[in-house]
Parts: C-alpha cells; structure tokens; sequence
C-alpha cells in the first residue's frame, strides 16, 4: 500500500512500536477528518508491526441506530482465539497477556469514534499497567465526531506513553505525488492545482475527481484519446452532479453519521447564503452542535467555511435529498432569511425551489426579486418569481398586474409567448372592466409592442371612455396640441383629413414612450433603469418636452424638431424594458424622417447593446428595425443578414406577430434581389388570426403585392395594396411616411395600362409638399413621370433622383434612373440614355437587385418584363434599327461595345445576349473600325 505526505506520522507509529517491543506498554490515537486517510495509514502500519513479528489484531467500529454492547471485542477476541488454551477457560485479558510474553501485541481499532464504549473500556481494563507492558493500541478517530464519548476519549489519552497523531490533508505537492504514483505520471500544474483546490487535499475526495476528470474526456496523462499531446482538461465538464466526486462527498456525509448529513442537507440548501447560526435555526440545533459538525467537515475538506467547495457537491447532496424534506427545508429557509432581513432575491430562491409562497410577505418578496432580476438582465428568472407568485396569490387584481408584468418581462425573452400566454386573459380583462386607467396604459404599450393596433385602438378607446381620464391619450387634443371640440372619434373608423386618426399622433408617442410625463402632466421625466413600468423617474432628459408636439408636425410637415428630440432622447436615454419602446420608435422616427444614417447608427449601438446583455426579444426587434434600415439604404444581403439574425433570436416564431414584421422584411429584400422563391416562401407562412389586426399585416400585404407586381401578377398586386390602403384608412393611420400603398397601387395601375387610377390615387398628394419626407416625394415623382408625356419625364424623374438621394435610399434612387434612361432612349437621346443607365447599374449592382441590374444592363432594353411590359412603370423604347451604316453603330454593335465598356468578357457578352462568341468577335471588329479604336479599353470614351 502507498502513502503519500505520510513519512512523519508512519515514523512515530514506528517509534510506538519500538517502545513496545522494549517493554513499554503505549497507546496511539490518530486524528483525521473522513476520507483523510486514517485506515491506510493503520494499514500500513499493521503490515509493517506483523513483518517485525508482533502480533496484529485488527477490529473497527461501526455505527449504529441499534446499541451493539461489545461489538469490538467480539471482532478481537475472534483472532485471539486460536492462541487461547484449550484446556483452560480463558478470557480475552488472558490470553492478551499470555500473547505479550512471546511476541509484541499490536491491536488496532478503526474508526473508534463509532465503537462502542464497553469495548472501549474492557480494552483499557485489558492492558492496564503492569499486565501487559508489550501492548500498542493504536486507533484512529474522527475529531468534532458529535458521537464520540468524551471519557473514551480522555481515558485513551491518560493512558501511560499516550501519543496523538494528527493526518491532516494532503499538501499540494502531495496530491500531484498521489495523482502522478496513480495515473503513472504528472497532470498539467493548473489541472493539478483545481484538483487540490476543489478537494482540499482530501485523498478520497482526490481519487474520485481524477478519476472523474479523465473519464470526462482527457484520457491518460491528460491526452485525449487520438490526441498526440496531452492537452487540459475539460474543465467545465468536470466535477458534475452525480459524478464520482459528487458521490465520494456523498459518502463522507454518510460515513460521519447521521448530524453530519443533517447538516451537508443544511448547507447544501443555503448554499452561498450560509452562517452557523442560520444553520441551527433551519436544522433545529444549537450552535455548538452545528459549530462542532462544520469544523469536522471542514477538516474532512468536504467544506470551506460554511459552503462546500464545489457546486457539483451541493447538488449531488441535493439530489439524494426525499423531496418532501428538501422542499420543507428550501421553504423554511425562505421564512429564516426573510425573518433576518435578508434580501429579496435570496429568499425567492428558496421560495422557488420549494415551489411554495403562502404568506403576503413571500409574494412580496417574489415580485421584488423579480424586479431586481430584471435590472441584472436575468429574465429568467424573473418570470419563475411572477409565475409563482402568479399562482400563489389569492387576489384576482393582483393576479392582473402579474400577468401585465409577465407579458412586459417575457417580451425580452420570448416575444411570442408573451403573445399568445398573456395578452388573450389581459384583453379579456380589459373587456370585462378589470384593468384601471395605469393597467390600460400598460395594455397599450404591450399591443403596441406587438404591432396589434387594431386592439391599440380599442385600449385607447376605453381609456377616453373613462370617467375623469387626464392622461392627455383620452383628453381633447390634437396631435399639435389644438382643442378638438368634439373629443370622442371613433378610433377604430373615421380619421382626419390627412388620414390620420385625430390622436394617433399622440397615441404613437405616448405608447411607444411609455413612462413618459409631458409637460403638462407635471414634468418632462422619464422612468429611470429598473422603475417600475409606467412609474415616472427622476432624471430629466434632453428632448422629451418636444415629442408631444413635434410627432404632429412629423405627420403633417417638418419633422426636424421630432428629430432633434428623438436624437436628444437616445442620447440620454439608457436602454430597460421602460425605454426599449421609446427607443425603437425613436429610430423609427429618424427612418421615417429620412435620416436613415443616423437610423442605422444608432440602431446598430443598441442592438449590439441587446446583444451584450443578452436578451433575445430586444436583439429581435432591433435587428429586424436594423433589416429594415438596411432595406431603405438598398443594402439588400445586409437586410437579409440582419433579419435572419433577428429570427434566430427567438426561441418560439411560430403564430408570433413580429414573425409577420420579419418575414415581410425578408420578403421585400429578397424580391428586389430576385430570389423569388425565397420571397414567396416567407409569403407564404401559414396566417394565424392576430396578424389581420396588426399593423404588420400592412407591411405583409405590401411585400406580397411587390412580389406579384415583380413576377407579373399584377392583379394581384393591386388587390394587395388597396388592401393596405383599406386597413390604413380603417385603423387612422393612412399617412405615406407609415405606408406607401399609393404609390404602389399606382404603379400596378400603370402597368396595367390604366394611367388615369394611377393619376387619380396620386392626386391626394397633390399640393402636399411633405418637407421632411424626401423619399415619399421622389417615389411619387417617378410614378408621375411614368404617367407624364414622354417630354415631361425627364424633368419629373430628376426632381425624383434628387430627393431620393438626399432621403438615401439608394435602390429607389437606381430604380429612377432607370426609367431616366428609358425616357431619353424614347426621346431619341441613346448616348445620355446609356450613361443614366451606367449609373443606375452601378447602383443596382451595389445594391444586389438582380433584376433591376439585368434590366438597365446593354442590350436588356429590349427584353420584356413577364407581364409584357417594359420597365417598372411602363414606360415603353424604341425598337431597334439595324439600319446599316460606316459610320453609326447598329443597335447590336452598340449592346455589344456597351457590355465590353463595362468591363465583360466576350464569353460573357455572348451568354447575356444570347448570341454566339464569334457573333461577339464580329461585331467588335465592326465596332472598332466604326470608332476608330485599336483597344478595348477605349470603347467607353468612344461611346
């Protein structure tokens, strides 16, 4: 048998054993924590004292509910009987003696903590002085064993050349020299090093977690099976609940009696939170017992202080805990922390594991760890707190509010299941008269949250139906801050004369920026990070005093004040689930103001800022609100990658409302890139009810109507947009910077041929400048141009191109330029036409859409779109003339020497235009002649 860091204490049992043999009788008590190593070293020792002659007797106690009197005499005088006289009758004492005039007797005794004392002291009898001087009693014993009698203890020490021995844990040099002897060689210093830290050196404790560390995966010597060099471990793999060190814990509990349990019970259950004296009131004992009990774990390097020195320890003696005792003690140390002022969080947990809150005082604490929870980003958990107290509380209004604030927390998690969980019994609620004035504002920022308007509207509805309602959403002001003498529109029809509900404007600010007091509420302030919901804060920030009036004035002409204040706010504003709704319509009012830099920008911050805290709801609608950004720059593959992103957030998408944001996202990039399989797929998802009352229904409509009028269908196209129109009338909200469904029934109208309902849907903006809205203007300007005579268009389309450029938005701006291009090549005007079309390429190309690129490319003029019709509004080209001429190029000659200015091979012009390479060869010999060039590199001068 091996030892290890033992050399001292082998040496002084040795010594005893020396003393013995010259005559002097001596008792040996060695003193070490379970698992430390006593029984080897009594072993060893045993086998040396039999190789020098002695006689060895061997017993150990063992512990028992049942009082066992003798037991270890019994085991001892079982080996001296061969010794014993048969013709005599001869007792245990005589044979001893007799025994010591021949040969030195060694007797050891186990674990004597747990014998029983009658042995003990019939032993002690046996070899008093003067009767049998050539005796060693050697035992080993557990210190702080609440077992042991105190006099057994004492009478061994009193003894004549008593010695104690204290075995302590092994060294760190000692572990590493047991684990080098065991596995045949040394592990890597920081694998040695935790294996000592998590065992405390404890050699039972050490065994178990080498052995579990390379059956994790490292493999001998810290080599990985089919590894050539050993690597480090695993480390998060190991020790595990259950495993060999959780167990080998286990085992320590059990070996050190029934109190020890009781308390690893204990202590696994308070985890982190533990103290001795909170150890004797959860467990029912006093504080010496349980002060005893600790410093013997202690010793056995089962704990460190008042905790065990590994998770994976903790759990393993929670697994192997009865249920009903685990959850009585979880619940009893929730009433113990709250009684000793502990925090909220700490005594949630307890109420969580226990799955049990009864007292108002323990609801209390749910809900205010939850709210501590949600500060410290963890979600999680503070939806286990609110679902608990949930079902615990017998208040049916109180019940009401948790679920509100379920539904808010869940939406950074899991926007889905706040959908489909809770917002159905908080409509009910509402419905049945439930909700208060603050519990209806808080429904619609939820509905808002989610794009339900319809339902939005019918919270706002009820609150302007509420007696003595003055939170200025139910009052009688326009979104300009103007009486309305009649004060009660129905919110769900009639609409203003722009289209917009009379208060949607207000509406939108004041439930996309929930929490917000307006100026004539009482202050500009809003909730700082971690208020409750609708709660106002302290801080004042920058801009807010503005947003009331200048949402209005972002409706119905300038939107620089709602820009700046928007700007102001973000700035100041740091990103909590009271803000994240603020702060998404923030951005959207950049989009909408045609600030789309600044959009993109600031969305990027607090998306990667979601994402950093980790909370998948926000990483979803940021990254969508982020898709659509990049959508407005004509950034396509960053639109997809960005909205892709976004699903991949979310654990649940099915039936989810903002699934019908993101898929209509995809959809519209992917049918300007082309890919209209793709497109159709995320058309085509099956329609669960709710998406027909949000307002990304809206946006689902028009990305199935741009797929129909992209593939043909024109039709169906229309249907789609004077569906959006229907809905965006219906729901007050018919305004272009919302939705652009005129412009986009315009154009299926004229590629219908019917120029005159294309001209009629424009004319409600007739008149109306939009300042501030330079992308509505310049679509509406190129739908007009297709409607114009053809010397008109020109002039309209450059008033396009140019708002369009200053909005940003790229792809419009190439999809101008290229009915520019059309419109010169129709007034006969091919050399400016081909260089608008160059340019409108260019921008195509960049962009990634693929069929506006092949449409303005050389030699695609020509090409009809599916439905029959050229170009996007229908503008009709000449037709080619191949008339033959020295000097003027044909129309062929002229595709091809346009397709090798920009930069194609020949195979490539070849494959585009549908001819031979030869065709290609001949027609660039004839272009060269006719231009009188020798390189290719000179055809774009030429030309």
């Amino acid at each position: 048998m091996m030892l290890v860091d033992r050399d001292r204490e082998l040496e002084l049992l040795k010594s005893a054993l020396a003393d013995c043999e010259g005559g002097r009788a001596t008792s040996v008590v060695v003193e070490a924590g379970v698992g430390c190593g006593k029984s080897e070293l009594l072993e060893s020792f045993a086998e040396y004292a039999a190789g020098r002659g002695a006689v060895v007797l061997r017993a150990a106690g063992v512990w028992s509910t049942v009082a066992q009197p003798l037991a270890v005499l019994r085991q001892l005088a079982e080996q001296v009987r061969p010794f014993a006289d048969p013709d005599a009758d001869e007792g245990f004492s005589e044979v001893l003696h007799r025994l010591t005039g021949t040969a030195p007797v060694v007797v050891c005794v186990d674990d004597a903590q747990d014998a029983d004392a009658a042995s003990l002291q019939h032993l002690l009898r046996a070899v008093g002085r003067g009767r049998s001087a050539r005796v060693l009693l050697v035992f080993t014993d557990a210190p702080h064993s609440s077992r042991q009698d105190p006099l057994i203890k004492t009478a061994l020490l009193r003894q004549p050349n008593s010695l104690r021995i204290k075995l302590g844990l092994l060294s760190e040099r000692g572990a590493d020299a047991l684990l080098a002897a065991r596995e045949g060689g040394s592990r890597e210093p920081a694998t040695a090093a935790r294996l000592h830290a998590i065992t405390a050196g404890n050699p039972l404790l050490l065994r178990a977690l080498a052995e579990e560390s390379r059956a994790a995966g490292q493999g001998e010597l810290g080599a990985a099976p089919g590894d050539p060099e050993p690597r480090s471990d695993p480390v998060e793999q190991w020790p595990m609940t259950g495993g060999l060190y959780g167990q080998a814990v286990l085992a320590c509990l059990y070996r050190s009696g029934p109190e020890a349990l009781e308390l690893g019970h204990g202590l696994a259950v308070l985890g982190g939170s533990s103290t001795a004296a909170l150890l004797a009131r959860l467990l029912d004992g006093s504080p010496e017992t349980v002060g005893q009990g600790l410093r013997a774990l202690t010793a056995a390097g089962v704990i460190d202080g008042c905790a065990f020195r590994h998770r994976a320890a903790a759990e393993t003696v929670l697994a192997d805990m009865p249920p009903p005792r685990r959850t009585a003690l979880h619940h009893k140390a929730a009433a113990e922390l709250q009684a000793g002022g502990a925090p909220s969080s700490a005594i949630a947990r307890h109420l969580l594991k226990a799955q049990r809150a009864v007292a108002p005082g323990e609801l209390l604490a749910l809900r205010s760890a939850a709210e501590e929870a949600v500060d410290a980003d963890d979600a999680r958990l503070a939806i286990d707190c609110l679902e608990l107290a949930h079902d615990a509380s017998p208040d049916e209004t109180e019940r009401t509010e948790i679920t509100m604030r379920l539904a808010l927390i869940t939406w950074r998690t899991n926007p889905a299941a706040a959908e489909y969980r809770y917002l159905p019994d908080l409509l009910t609620a509402m419905r049945a008269g439930a909700l208060s004035s603050a519990g209806l504002w808080t429904l619609g920022k939820l509905l808002i949250a989610h794009g339900r308007i319809e339902e939005t509207l019918e919270v706002l509805a009820r609150r302007e139906a509420a007696p003595g309602s003055q939170d200025g959403t139910g009052g009688h002001e326009d979104p300009g801050g103007h009486e309305d003498p009649g004060g009660h529109e129905d919110p769900g029809g009639r609409s203003g004369s722009d289209g917009i509900h009379p208060r949607v404007a207000s509406m939108w600010v004041r439930y996309g920026f929930p929490g917000v007091v307006f100026p004539d509420e009482g202050g500009a302030a809003v909730p700082t990070r971690g208020a409750a919901a609708g709660a106002p804060g302290h801080g004042r920030v920058p801009g807010i005093p503005l947003l009331k009036r200048s949402a209005g004035h972002l409706l119905t002409g300038g939107g620089q004040d709602w820009v700046q204040s928007a700007e102001d706010f973000l700035k100041a504003t740091v990103l909590s689930d009271s803000t994240v709704g603020p702060v998404h319509s923030a951005l959207k009012a950049l989009l909408y103001a045609d600030r789309v830099d600044e959009a993109a920008s600031w969305c990027a911050r607090t998306l990667d800022e979601a994402t950093r805290r980790n909370i998948p709801g926000w990483q979803a609608v940021f990254g969508t609100l982020q898709g659509l950004i990049a959508l407005r720059q004509g950034k396509l593959e960053d639109a997809v990658a960005s909205t892709n992103t976004a699903l991949e957030a979310v654990p649940e998408r099915n039936g989810s409302v903002l699934v019908c944001g993101t898929a209509s996202v995809l959809a519209l990039a992917y049918t300007e890139m082309g890919r209209y399989d793709d497109a159709a797929r995320q058309i085509e998802q099956p329609v669960p009810e709710a998406w027909f009352k949000s307002v990304h229904w809206m946006a689902h409509l028009r990305a199935r109507g741009r797929l129909h009028l992209a593939t043909g269908r024109l039709h169906a196209a229309l249907s789609d947009f004077l569906g959006v129109g229907e809905l965006a009338s219906r729901w007050g909200i018919d305004h272009p910077m919302f939705v652009s469904w005129r412009t986009d029934a315009a154009e299926a109208w004229l590629r219908l041929g019917e120029p005159s309902q294309a001209a009629q849907l424009l004319s409600v903006y007739a008149g109306k400048e939009f300042p501030g809205h330079g992308r509505v203007r310049g679509v509406s300007l190129r739908i007009q141009a297709g409607i114009a005579a053809p010397p008109g268009r020109p002039r309209l389309l450059g008033r396009a191109i140019g708002e369009l450029q200053l909005a940003n938005d790229r792809l419009e701006s190439a999809k101008a330029l290229a009915d520019l291009a059309e419109a010169y090549q129709k007034l006969g005007d091919p050399t400016r036409a081909d260089l608008v079309r160059l340019r409108a390429w260019r921008i195509a190309r960049e962009c990634g859409a693929e069929p506006l690129c092949r449409r303005v490319a050389p030699g695609y003029r020509d090409a009809e779109s599916p439905d029959g019709v050229l170009g996007s509004t229908g503008m009709d080209s000449d037709a080619d003339s191949d008339a033959d001429s020295d000097t003027k190029l044909t129309n062929a000659e002229h595709r091809v020497a346009s397709l090798a200015a920009y930069g194609h091979m020949n195979r490539e012009i070849a494959d585009q235009l549908f001819i031979t390479v030869s065709t290609v060869e001949q027609h660039l010999t004839r272009v060269y002649r006719k231009l009188g060039i020798s390189r290719r590199q000179d055809i774009s001068e030429k030309l």
